[in-house]
């Protein structure tokens, strides 16, 4: 019998919502990605416009930040940095995508 490569965990995960699946991002899939270490997870909102973001301490998410404004600073990846408004504006999408490019 062939031995199975270990699972690799993801830094950050990323959930954008929908009526349909919001019950899941915010129960199992929450939990899921805790008790698999995942150091961080995003839930968007694109229709309130506002990213909750969630940081794992001691086996739990804490929440970070909720904002629908100002700067999300990643902390499982180094120097991913930008305005919230990016995830939500196209211009500001723009923008924010040259700098990360850029820099």
């Amino acid at each position: 019998m062939g031995s199975r490569a270990p699972a690799t965990v993801p830094d950050l995960a990323v959930e954008v919502l929908s009526q349909s699946t919001e019950s899941r991002d915010r129960g199992v899939k929450f939990e899921d990605f805790a008790a698999s270490g995942v150091a961080e997870y995003w839930i968007i909102d694109a229709d309130a416009a506002i990213v909750e973001q969630h940081l794992l301490e001691n086996g739990e998410y804490e929440l970070a930040v909720k904002s629908g404004s100002g700067v999300l600073q990643c902390r499982a990846i180094e120097g991913l940095v930008f305005p919230i408004d990016a995830i939500f504006v196209q211009q500001v999408n723009l923008q924010a995508m040259r700098k990360l490019l850029v820099d």
